[in-house]
């Protein structure tokens, strides 16, 4: 790597770290790092207050109100990996794993699926089988404490970066979905960088062993959180506004069979059961729902109610099932059609799939913000801080003005569908049978606007009767 002082440094239009505030902040690590210091105190004063005060509202609106909708959801589709970049955890990870015994990580730890499965299995399992268990402040508190305790325990044990790439819950999912949005990391390759050096400052600087000046190249950035210490080891790193998932449009050189299974799998896991359970299921048509049905009769077989709840378990396995079978049954008639790899097909289109639940979610969590959320924080804030204040909902379910949120469910259809059609050129196939391919692709696409329709269908057949 040549010395900044030999160059002259000229940033391109889109770089916003030629804005001196962003570069000082956004593209500073110790600025980030106070920054994320004050979120770690702030994260552990609200699992002491739901620890020791059980019926607070400070607990449950940081964490389920702000963290998750806010700093998840709505940034990922538009600002990418904005939660990585300001997570408490990472930084408590990293500094840590200084001071550790820095071991190196056994290889069959070395699964990017592990963090994924505790997602899974330690939150949306149980809050479809346990509605409202994470209501509970002190549930709440109880859960992040023991994600705490788990990230200073493996970041002491292993070397840096293992906790974010392999255990965190969210580690790889914030990474495959920030794909959806504008922002992309990079490197000023041909003004600083020698082509041939594969460990340039930048590369060094990276506690996971990341190459940002590969990421254009490679069109990925793998699993960076952001964390920003590459752009304070050099001034050649870049952080640019470009197309709307510019990298999903684009041949990926080495695809993530990993990234693909996160869409896959959150999909059905988030969207389609939230839809079955939670949408219809509070519909006039509840009764006649197939998972509704097989959930109270095996309720009544076993005799085990509640708290448990055997139509939301129904229709998890139900909403997993009919997902596995049109996005894999699909890509395979594909893959049969096109005369491809079933695995090819797999990588390379399964990439369209991003869109469908980041950006569908948007629906749920904007209407939320005015019913929900909005106060919830406020109100959590006023009483851990002593405030005084009191706010009320910005509105309620009945306010009609909000069903301008439903639009973004089509929204995440159209450009789910968009980007499978730019993806199936690279099979250079043509005409009608691209046609019936790109059918067959967009198989679970398809159910997903259909089931959007119908949802929107009972709920104003519902509301005129």
């Amino acid at each position: 790597m040549r010395k900044f002082s030999d160059i002259h440094l000229e940033r391109d239009k889109n770089d916003i770290f030629r804005f001196g505030f962003i570069h000082e902040t956004v593209g500073n690590p110790r600025f980030l790092n106070f920054f994320r210091s004050v979120l770690l105190l702030l994260v552990l004063y609200a699992i002491l207050w739901g620890l020791f005060s059980p019926k607070n509202a400070f607990t449950t609106g940081l964490f389920w109100g702000l963290f998750w909708p806010f700093f998840m959801v709505i940034t990922l589709p538009f600002l990418g990996n904005v939660f990585c970049m300001i997570c408490p955890f990472g930084f408590l990870s990293r500094t840590v794993a200084k001071i550790g015994l820095k071991k190196k990580l056994p290889k069959p730890l070395k699964n990017p699926y592990i963090g994924f499965s505790l997602l899974i299995l330690f939150y949306w399992l149980p809050l479809y089988l346990f509605p409202g268990i994470f209501r509970s402040s002190f549930v709440t508190a109880l859960f992040f404490l023991t994600f705490f305790l788990f990230a200073v325990l493996v970041s002491y044990m292993y070397s840096n970066g293992v906790f974010c790439r392999y255990f965190c819950p969210i580690g790889r999912v914030a990474p495959a979905f920030a794909r959806v949005g504008f922002m992309w990391l990079s490197a000023y390759n041909k003004t600083l960088c020698d082509p041939k050096c594969d460990k340039p400052d930048c590369a060094f600087a990276c506690p996971y062993k990341l190459s940002p000046h590969k990421f254009d190249k490679n069109n990925s950035m793998e699993s960076c959180t952001l964390c920003m210490e590459c752009a304070g080891s050099c001034e050649g790193v870049r952080y640019s506004v470009r197309k709307w998932s510019h990298s999903l449009l684009q041949k990926i050189k080495k695809p993530n069979s990993w990234e693909v299974w996160i869409y896959i799998i959150l999909l059905a896991v988030i969207t389609i059961t939230m839809r079955f359970h939670h949408g219809l299921g509070h519909s006039p048509i509840r009764n006649e729902l197939p998972w509704v049905q097989i959930g109270k009769w095996l309720e009544q077989t076993t005799g085990i109610g509640k708290p448990f709840d055997w139509v939301g378990l129904v229709a998890f396995i139900m909403a997993v099932s009919i997902t596995l079978l049109l996005v894999l049954g699909g890509f395979y008639i594909s893959s049969k059609l096109m005369k491809k790899p079933f695995k090819e097909v797999f990588l390379n289109l399964g990439y369209a799939l991003a869109p469908l639940m980041i950006i569908g979610s948007l629906s749920h969590v904007t209407h939320f913000f005015f019913t929900h959320y909005y106060h919830e924080i406020i109100n959590g804030f006023s009483q851990a801080f002593f405030l005084g204040i009191k706010v009320e909902p910005l509105a309620t379910n009945k306010d009609k003005w909000l069903r301008i949120f439903y639009i973004f469910p089509f929204i995440a259809a159209f450009w789910s569908g968009f980007i499978m059609w730019k993806r199936l050129g690279f099979f250079y196939v043509q005409g009608l049978k691209k046609a019936v391919v790109y059918t067959f692709s967009s198989l679970i696409i398809l159910f997903y606007l259909g089931l959007t329709v119908f949802q929107l269908y009972v709920r104003y057949f519902s509301s005129h009767h």
